[in-house]
């Protein structure tokens, strides 16, 4: 298994991570499909990252290169390989892969679902911040935030770094 950046011209790649991206999340939750590729193909630090098995696409995960610390934006594994470690094992690659702090946001654990998920996370690692109050921008002009709750994995304070890692998120990430 490995993890490598989208080949933007490869059409079959792109329609995979545009399809699973708006399965997976909500309108809330996601920018617009165009939006996401633009940044891509831009001067960012953003990445669009696909997990290849077997010359077959697994998952897709968007992340930010942010210096200090990466922060992974959307993680999604296609459905025919959920529920079979995929998950787990596209997570620890990454985390080999980055080499450097990871942060991310999840739901507020207020359905067994968005439960799970936290539970998932730490079950590889990563911490859950529960004490921070912290709100996802909206990623569109008619939409409002979206309370969520910051985890992490490797040496990030969020505790004593808080407002400068918020600034970091709001300005590059969502541009607000």
């Amino acid at each position: 298994m490995e993890i490598r950046k989208l080949d933007i011209r490869n059409h079959q790649e792109v329609s995979f991570v545009e399809n699973l991206y708006i399965e997976s999340f909500p309108l809330s939750e996601r920018r617009p499909v165009e939006k996401m590729l633009d940044l891509y193909k831009g001067n960012s630090p953003f990445v669009i990252s696909v997990t290849v098995e077997d010359e077959g696409i697994v998952g897709f995960l968007t992340y930010w290169d942010l210096g200090d610390f990466i922060f992974a934006e959307h993680f999604a594994i296609s459905p025919e390989f959920r529920n079979g470690g995929y998950g787990g094992k596209v997570i620890n690659l990454f985390i080999e892969y980055a080499n450097k702090p990871i942060l991310l946001e999840v739901e507020l654990p207020t359905t067994i679902l968005s439960e799970r998920r936290i539970g998932f996370y730490q079950r590889l690692g990563f911490k859950l911040w529960e004490d921070i109050s912290y709100q996802q921008p909206a990623y569109h002009e008619d939409g409002g935030v979206v309370p969520m709750m910051l985890m992490t994995y490797g040496n990030l304070a969020i505790d004593k770094e808080m407002l400068e890692i918020r600034s970091k998120l709001y300005s590059i990430v969502y541009n607000c």
